[in-house]
Parts: structure tokens; C-alpha cells; sequence
């Protein structure tokens, strides 16, 4: 059916049927002019937005709309974990072009609400208007953390170890394969497409560790430990042999004629856990993850002075160059 049959404020009507929620913090739903949510007491509130714009973040050629709801929700969720927070709810905004249909704009609530549902963060509200420029995709989140379970980018000191979550290189791996063959879906394509942000496997570390610092690899692993020494006014020292590649991209590389570990450090999109441990709890991280999800430690961090550097496969250390995805 076009849009243009069934009209604005009919799609709003629809979309509230497909996601409305009898969630019990949730005090005003969609249909006002904006929702109302509980605060819970002793808890700071998050607030996160992104935006995914097509032919800029993705193309239609080979993501489905679900996929688009999925990724543009998964970016959000993504964000709520980098603080150790848990989501609340979320806010959709979207700029639809006139080619779209209405099946369409409700298969692309599928995909958050197929994501977002599974964190208990329902989707309460939002806007939509008429996009000249290709379909363009604002998803806003409001998440909830205990004030002593808050963690930034900026809380890194010397001596601590840098750890990662999962393996690294899929995303961009993805990315290239799905250029190249232009619509061939597969199990290397995956990560790129549907990523799955790392919210459990947050509450998890902040809840029993001494995490000192926590970032989600979205522009890359050197581009965002880059933005954790920024932030805490640190160096550090990464070894390149210990950075977790997936064994999964060693053919693409191949056939890409790139280097596996050029791409896992710069690989945006991953939704991995950056973070940063204080020492002696390296029995304990492992005790407390064991079975539910992976983790490698990767270096430590050092001076300000000492810069942010790698040591190479070939045992030089060099600086380590922020590479991955900007927009300028």
C-alpha cells in the first residue's frame, strides 16, 4: 500500500498498534503529544540518540528493511551499554521517501522491535515526515544506570589491562563482501548487518567488577581506545598478536588482499565492549564470564607521555594510527 493512501496520521496508527506496550514504566504511551515514563529512585538516566541515513549507513541494494530497524536500534542499545546502563525505552523519527510503502515502514518496526523487545525497551513514541533524500532513520533511547555502576571512556589509569569482547573484523569484512557481490547474504555478512549490542555482557562486568572505563567499538578498536586515552588523559600499549581476529574473515581478507589485523583495528560497527579493568582481577573476570561470553586481554595503559602504541606482529612497537569509519 502507498503511503500516500493511507496518510500520516493513518501510519501513526498503525505503527501504535504494531508497538504499543503495556509496560508498567511506561505512564503515557503513543497518541499525546509526548510519552511519560517512571524515574527510579538512586538511578541516573541516560539519554542517547543515532541517526542511520541510506546510501551513508546502509544500502537498500542488499539490507532488508528489517535489517535497517535491527542495525538503527542495535546502535542505540549499543550506546546504553558503553555506560553500563540498561534501556528503558526508545523514540523512533523517521524521514520516509514517497517510494516507500506502508509494509515497508512496518517491516522496519519489525526489526527494532524484534531487537528492542528482547531488553524490555519498548518503543513509545516518535515522528515521521515526508524525506527527499532517501530514507533517514533517528532512533532516541532513554536507558537507567545505579549511580555507582556509571562508567565513561574517561575513567582509565596506569597500570590497568584493556580487554575486548568478542571477535574483531566481521563488520568491515561484511561490509566489503556485501559491495562487492552486491546482494550475497552469509555468515560473514551477518555482524555488519544485524549486530547484537552488548548490553548482558555490561551489566555483567559492571556489576562485579572494577571496570574503570568502557567504550563500544563503533568507529574501530584503535580509533575508540584512541577516544579512551583522550578522555582519561592516558597512554597505552596494545599487543597486536594478542587482538582477538575472527578466523572467519581470513578467506575474505584473503580474497580482499587486506591484512585480517588491519581490519579487526579498524572495523567500526563491531558493537564489541572496549573497556579497561583494574589489575589483580584477572582470575575473577575470567570465573564470572566463563560460558556466558568471550573476552581477551589486550594491553594495558600507560603515561600520557608514552602515547598510544602497538607492538607490531614483527615485535616493533610503533603508534598505533587511528583507522576506521569518520564522517569528515
Amino acid at each position: 500500500m502507498q503511503l500516500k493512501k493511507i496518510g500520516e496520521f493513518g501510519l501513526i496508527d498503525l505503527i501504535r498498534k504494531k508497538v504499543y506496550t503495556k509496560d508498567k514504566r511506561v505512564v503515557l504511551n503513543i497518541g499525546d503529544d509526548a510519552a511519560v515514563l517512571k524515574c527510579s529512585p538512586g538511578k541516573l538516566l541516560i539519554f542517547t540518540t543515532d541517526t542511520l541515513m541510506e546510501r551513508v549507513h546502509f544500502d537498500l541494494r542488499y539490507f532488508s528493511f528489517k535489517d535497517i530497524g535491527w542495525k538503527s536500534m542495535a546502535a542505540n542499545l549499543s550506546d546504553i551499554a558503553a555506560m553500563g546502563g540498561i534501556p528503558l525505552a526508545g523514540m523512533v523519527s523517521l524521514g520516509l521517501p514517497k517510494r516507500m510503502k506502508v509494509e515497508q515502514v512496518l517491516e522496519l518496526y519489525s526489526g527494532m522491535e524484534n531487537l528492542s523487545s528482547r531488553f524490555k525497551c519498548p518503543i513509545v513514541g516518535g515522528d515521521i515526515f515526508s524525506s527527499p533524500q532517501g530514507l533517514v532513520v533517528t532512533i532516541s533511547l532513554l536507558g537507567e544506570v545505579e549511580k555507582n555502576l556509571f562508567k565513561t571512556r574517561g575513567g582509565a589509569r596506569v597500570g590497568d589491562l584493556i580487554y575486548v569482547t568478542g571477535d574483531l573484523g566481521e563488520a568491515e569484512a561484511g561490509l566489503r563482501v556485501l559491495r562487492k557481490s552486491k546482494a550475497k547474504k552469509n555468515s560473514i555478512t551477518k555482524k555488519h548487518l544485524t549486530p547484537y549490542p552488548r548490553v548482558s555482557e555490561s551489566r555483567l562486568l559492571v556489576r562485579n567488577l572494577k571496570i574503570t572505563s568502557v567504550i563500544d567499538i563503533s568507529d574501530g578498536l584503535s580509533s575508540d581506545l584512541h577516544h579512551i586515552c583522550e578522555e582519561s588523559d592516558k597512554g597505552a600499549l596494545i599487543y597486536a598478536e594478542k587482538i582477538p581476529v575472527s578466523q572467519r574473515i581470513t578467506k575474505v581478507c584473503r580474497s580482499l588482499k587486506v591484512s585480517p589485523l588491519n581490519l579487526a583495528l579498524s572495523s567500526g560497527e563491531e558493537y564489541e565492549l572496549l573497556f579497561t579493568l583494574s589489575p589483580g582481577q584477572e582470575k575473577k573476570i575470567e570465573k564470572i564470564t566463563k560460558g556466558k561470553f568471550s573476552f581477551t586481554l589486550i594491553g594495558e595503559i600507560r603515561k600520557k607521555e608514552e602515547g598510544v602504541k602497538i607492538l607490531d606482529l614483527d615485535g616493533k612497537i610503533r603508534n598505533l594510527k587511528k583507522t576506521g569509519y569518520t564522517h569528515f
